[in-house]
């Protein structure tokens, strides 16, 4: 269907959908769209275009799928503070690191600032902490990518490298979390980038995320922190931080809130796009280093279903795998893979997939 939007509107586009500018001026987050171009909306996402003149739009809606066209943009005055401020500093790289809660916008906040630094012709390294919900990457993984030209979403970046953290949250992983996050720091400043944008997750309130938030802090030791608020939720953890570095910034009125369905599914996605044509392997035990992970006792069988992080030789993280099944007696493990190259690390996550690649419960 056509859609006219008049200027300073919004069309919010809830996917799965396809959205392209027939005529007009528009943008999504800073992106400025080009004419004919087709945007896709993944199914549990939202983007918001942006009018700047009256603009025609051609709206393919999927299933569940809705329109609708609000008045004004989607993108907070006060966003444009940090990327002033981060603009303006000598040092290179620039580290930011963006904290909030599940559904305030973090992702929509750091494709924006993503746009206006490359916009100003400088190269953006972005690492995905966020493990639940991974734009970059699979989940239950530190996703690291790098940005030097526009985009509509995080997700749209190429994954570059990640490291396999086996959870969906860094509540049962805080350790190996922090080690991730840290990894990927230690990549993304060998790229040279002219900015290090770490997104986070969304474990903010209560004694142990506050730990966890300020012992990463303290271990990546950024110039900038962002805090996306919606009513107060972080005032106790910015409280400990404190100087300099520390802005705070509205949510974007494009906000949606996703139900635990929709997370699934949004999880499910992104295992779905990293098995895309996995084969079953045959992988001799004697052959390869297995690695327990998030508290499995090295002795314990090692169960069907599993998600399994595949590594090269070193630290090579080469991608992810499912456990089909454990032959005791030749000693071999069926791993189902999209990964060609030779595994010489196998770490078991926490996370089981059943044949259909969907989240099964613990």
């Amino acid at each position: 269907m056509h859609q006219t939007v008049q200027p300073n509107r919004t069309l919010l586009v809830d996917g799965p959908a396809s959205v392209q500018l027939v005529t007009g001026n528009a943008e999504v987050f800073g992106y400025p769209l080009r004419e004919e171009q087709r945007i896709l909306v993944r199914e549990g996402k939202r983007q918001p275009f942006y009018t700047v003149e009256t603009s025609v739009f051609n709206v393919l809606l999927g299933a569940n799928a809705a329109v609708q066209d609000m008045e004004g943009g989607t993108v907070p005055a006060s966003w444009s503070k940090p990327v002033q401020t981060v603009l303006g500093l000598e040092k290179k790289p620039v580290v930011i690191i963006v904290l909030g809660a599940s559904d305030t916008g973090k992702s929509s906040f750091c494709t924006y600032m993503v746009n206006k630094l490359a916009e100003s012709k400088r190269t953006v390294a972005v690492i995905d902490g966020d493990l639940g919900q991974s734009d970059i990457g699979p989940s239950a993984c530190v996703g690291y990518s790098v940005a030097s030209s526009p985009i509509t979403e995080l997700y749209n970046l190429r994954f570059l490298s990640g490291f396999f953290v086996g959870a969906t949250s860094p509540v049962k992983a805080v350790p190996q979390t922090i080690k991730a996050l840290n990894y990927m720091m230690t990549e993304a400043t060998a790229k040279q980038a002219d900015y290090i944008l770490v997104n986070t997750d969304g474990f903010v309130s209560g004694e142990a995320a506050i730990r966890y938030k300020l012992s990463l802090i303290k271990e990546l030791k950024p110039d900038v922190v962002v805090g996306v608020q919606i009513a107060g939720e972080l005032e106790e953890l910015m409280s400990y931080l404190g100087g300099g570095g520390l802005m705070m910034v509205e949510p974007s009125p494009a906000v949606n809130q996703r139900t635990p369905e929709k997370r699934k599914l949004l999880r499910e996605m992104t295992y779905a796009k990293y098995l895309k044509k996995s084969k079953l392997h045959c992988i001799p035990i004697s052959q390869i280093n297995l690695e327990p992970r998030n508290g499995v006792p090295k002795e314990q069988k090692p169960e069907k279903g599993l998600l399994v992080g595949l590594y090269g030789r070193g630290t090579r993280f080469l991608g992810i795998g499912v456990l089909r099944a454990v032959n005791s007696e030749r000693k071999i493990l069926k791993i189902q893979t999209a990964v060609r190259s030779k595994p010489f690390r196998l770490v078991f996550g926490k996370v089981h997939l059943n044949e259909k690649l969907q989240e099964v419960e613990d």
